[in-house]
């Protein structure tokens, strides 16, 4: 039996080798942060972690991960919130919400990529723009999306978190980093 570790836990694969990554993420292990949106690998909304890089899990089979990490984002900051997290509830860097997990784990790995290679530097926004380039907002909330990425990477939510405008959204951020948000 073929195995993965997901969010730091040994998990068994489906024997079915046409089971899709997404489709057990969601549905074998009910961790529903990662969303499928239209199947095609285009919007960024199934995004995750395998081995550190990221994956759009609508398009790979669940059989390519046999032996392999991968971080959904319930993983992304599990113990505490990662400052991408605190900077999109700061910056309310969403709007119906449906976007963000992908966001939240593409921006993660950039922002840990960027903060080992630069340090505090703040990306422009177009390096912003090319790390989240395979990601949709239908909502249009990208100026908040490129704020909290540039603030984050720049250290500025390295601590406690700052406080959101919204609190509404904050609710929700910190929501869907829950396993029991659907």
């Amino acid at each position: 039996m073929s195995t993965m570790t997901i969010n730091g836990r040994l998990t068994p694969l489906p024997a079915d080798p046409e089971a899709l990554l997404v489709d057990v993420i969601r549905d074998a292990l009910n961790l529903t942060g990662t969303k499928l949106v239209g199947g095609a690998g285009v919007c960024g909304a199934c995004t995750v972690l395998v081995d550190g890089a990221p994956v759009v899990s609508c398009l790979m089979p669940a059989r390519a991960v046999a032996d392999k990490s991968v971080t959904t984002v319930e993983g992304i900051g599990a113990g505490k919130l990662h400052p991408v997290q605190n900077a999109f509830m700061a910056h309310d860097a969403l709007q119906c919400g449906f976007c963000t997990p992908g966001f939240i784990v593409e921006a993660a790995a950039f922002h840990d990529r960027w903060r080992k290679a630069k340090g505090t530097a703040t990306p422009s926004r177009e390096e912003i723009g090319a790390a989240l380039s395979g990601h949709l907002c239908r909502c249009g909330a990208y100026d908040g999306i490129f704020r909290a990425v540039a603030e984050a990477c720049a250290g500025h939510f390295d601590g406690k978190a700052r406080r959101s405008r919204c609190s509404a959204t904050t609710a929700w951020c910190a929501m869907s980093a829950s396993p029991s948000r659907r």
